[in-house]
């Protein structure tokens, strides 16, 4: 009489099920992986940022850059501070600015940033910053 021993061990298809859950598993992870960095950031990945904002909503987001390099993303022209969408500090800028960044992906200046820092230029369709880099004065009076 022949003794029947039991398979030990696991076939080609279940390991290719496993292998290919795993890269499944890991394919939904990487990304929110890769987005883990801190929202302070370079003022290109701000830009960014806001577009991204303004395209998932559906509507014009504000984009707020005070002097000392404080920044918020608000949904509305109303917002207030509480009702910010994203919020971080970033390198200091000349002039306080506000971008207003529509839902298609563009850009512009309002009209008192244009007016408090015209050196500043902006290209409207790749909402690309070209910010002058601030000049010390040295005052040899004193």
């Amino acid at each position: 009489m022949e003794r029947v021993h039991p398979r030990t061990g696991f076939t080609l298809v279940e390991i290719l099920v496993v292998l290919l859950l795993i890269g499944m598993a890991a394919a939904v992870a990487m990304p929110a992986l890769l987005r883990s960095r801190a929202p302070e950031s370079s003022l290109k990945t701000l830009l960014g940022n806001a577009r991204e904002a303004a395209i998932r909503r559906g509507e014009t987001v504000y984009l707020r850059i005070g002097s000392s390099g404080k920044w918020r993303i608000d949904g509305s022209a109303a917002a207030g501070a509480s009702d910010s969408l994203l919020t971080g500090q970033m390198e200091p800028l000349p002039a306080p600015l506000t971008l207003l960044v529509s839902p298609t992906g563009t850009c512009m200046l309002d009209v008192p940033s244009v007016l408090s820092a015209p050196d500043i230029q902006l290209n409207p369709l790749t909402c690309e910053l070209a910010v002058p880099s601030p000049t010390r004065s040295t005052d040899s009076a004193r």
